[in-house]
This record gives structure tokens, C-alpha cells and sequence, in this order.
């Protein structure tokens, strides 16, 4: 088959836009119930067109699931020395809010096909990227010259990031961006602010 056109400067390319469909598709009727040719026949192309970028309907998957890999490597890689310093922290985990905010899809995709996700072959050969992404984040957790405090607040915080972009994506779809985003950081903003002491009773 010969090699299609490229896209124009700003435009997607045919297979972003085949992961972008499969992605709005995937999150809304789940991944068992959309075929190669409902995917094809929304971007008004032929399947032999959608074969030429996907061998398969689980290589779409895949794809989408290593997009939210990469998302987490390449924001926390751009974050990384803001974390390492904790006066940055703050504008750090305001950073991470959004792109949270800015990838609500892809969480919900995941959690409501976490199940097909976990049947793919090559699924878990991801899990050593996962393991050095967790590991550069303990260790600056476990930084000796920051307070315990300030660190056990950090990890306070990047959790209910988690909790509330990734662990909540399906209960809270309902909820705006903007109320969601507002809420989320007004949560992180409580852990992270210094607990007044109390005056001896």
C-alpha cells in the first residue's frame, strides 16, 4: 500500500486521528462493543486506510494506553527539578493539575477498559518505565534535608491528585473541568499549607 500524505503543518496526522476517535469511542461504549470499521467510518475512511497505521483493534488500544505513559513520564521528566525543589512545589503540583485537567478522557478510557488493558500482550512489558518513574519520585521523598512534614504533605498531595483525576475519573465525570480543577486544587493547596500549632491547653 503506498505511504499516504503527509499531513499539513498543524494538522494531525491520520493516525492521531484514529487514536483520537477510537479514544471519544473506547471511553464512551467501551472497547469490546467498537469495531475497526465504526472507527474507519468516522473519520470517513476505508479500513484498508485504518490497517495501513493499526495491524489490529488491540494495537489501538495499546497505543492509547502507552499515551498515558508517556503523559505521566513526560510531565513528571519537565517537573522533575521544580519536585526536587520544595519551594517549587506548589507551582509544580499546579502544573500536574492541569494536565490532569487537560487528559480527563484518556483517564476515564483507562479506567472503564483497565480490564482489556490488562489482556493485552505486551501491557505489562511497560512496567519498568512505570518502576523508574516511581522510583526517581521516592527518592525525592526521601530527600534527608527536606522536613519530614513538607515530604509526607507532598505525597499527601501528588495522592489526591491521583485520587481525584485517576481513581475518581468515572464518579466525577459529571463534574466540570473548571469545578473539578477548582476543587482538586483547593485540596492539594490544604495539604500543602503548613499546619498551624496549637497553643498548649
Amino acid at each position: 500500500m503506498p505511504r499516504p500524505p503527509a499531513p499539513a503543518a498543524g494538522e494531525k496526522s491520520t493516525r492521531e486521528r484514529i487514536l483520537d476517535v477510537a479514544l471519544e469511542l473506547f471511553t464512551h461504549s467501551g472497547y469490546e462493543a467498537v469495531s475497526l470499521r465504526e472507527i474507519a467510518q468516522r473519520l470517513n475512511i476505508t479500513k484498508a486506510a485504518l490497517y495501513y497505521h493499526f495491524a489490529s483493534k488491540d494495537d489501538i488500544l495499546l497505543a492509547l494506553h502507552l499515551r498515558l505513559h508517556e503523559l505521566g513520564r513526560a510531565g513528571f521528566e519537565d517537573l522533575e527539578a521544580d519536585l526536587a525543589s520544595p519551594d517549587r512545589w506548589p507551582a509544580a503540583l499546579d502544573l500536574i493539575v492541569g494536565a490532569m485537567l487537560a487528559n480527563r478522557t484518556l483517564f476515564l478510557f483507562h479506567m472503564r477498559n483497565h480490564h482489556a488493558i490488562e489482556r493485552l500482550p505486551d501491557h505489562h512489558g511497560q512496567g519498568g518505565s512505570h518502576s523508574d518513574l516511581q522510583e526517581r519520585l521516592l527518592r525525592i521523598l526521601s530527600n534527608d534535608e527536606v522536613p519530614i512534614e513538607r515530604r509526607v504533605r507532598l505525597a499527601c498531595a501528588l495522592g489526591a491528585i491521583v485520587g481525584g483525576f485517576l481513581l475518581g475519573s468515572e464518579v466525577f465525570a459529571g463534574v466540570g473541568d473548571e469545578d473539578l480543577g477548582v476543587m482538586v486544587r483547593a485540596t492539594v493547596g490544604d495539604l500543602m499549607r503548613p499546619a498551624v500549632p496549637h497553643p498548649p491547653s
